[in-house]
């Protein structure tokens, strides 16, 4: 009999673990907005600069692809974490590239906010969040389900 076995995810020690929507949901919605992006560059005449956001969202994906292809070997929280970094750089990169590079038209059919607060959030963002989720995953409050079934 040729029996494909079924991946079995890595047990986190902690608060965080391995779950399909919430990864795909990480993965995506961090990474959509790059799509029509690109797109809006692209048919405003601004193709090559339209590679930047595409390629982040495909470094993305594709990352976060195979991340959950070896859940078996990663630890949930450190795959997580590993996103997040990604985003923190890929999301500033693609924002300040964008920002500096397209033509007014551009900027205008992309609705482009022109604060600076909206800016600097694009950068804080992601590292906020991993700040957040190391405290929620390290802190004292609450045990694994793993701990929870071992009494």
């Amino acid at each position: 009999m040729n029996q494909k076995q079924t991946k079995s995810a890595m047990v986190g020690p902690r608060q965080f673990q391995w779950q399909g929507g919430g990864w795909f949901g990480c993965v995506i919605g961090g990474s959509a907005w790059l799509v029509p992006m690109s797109a809006i560059l692209a048919l405003n005449g601004q193709p090559m600069l339209a590679l930047v956001p595409s390629g982040c969202c495909v470094l993305t994906i594709l990352v976060g692809l195979a991340l959950w292809h070896n859940r078996d070997r990663v630890r949930p929280f450190r795959a997580l974490i590993g996103m997040l970094m990604l985003f923190s750089i890929t999301t500033p990169f693609a924002w300040f590239t964008v920002a500096t590079n397209a033509t007014a038209d551009s900027l205008v059919l992309l609705n482009w906010p022109q604060s600076i607060a909206i800016t600097a959030m694009v950068a804080l963002i992601c590292p906020t969040i991993a700040i957040w989720f190391c405290f929620l995953e390290y802190s004292h409050h609450g045990t694994s389900k793993r701990a929870n079934q071992d009494v």
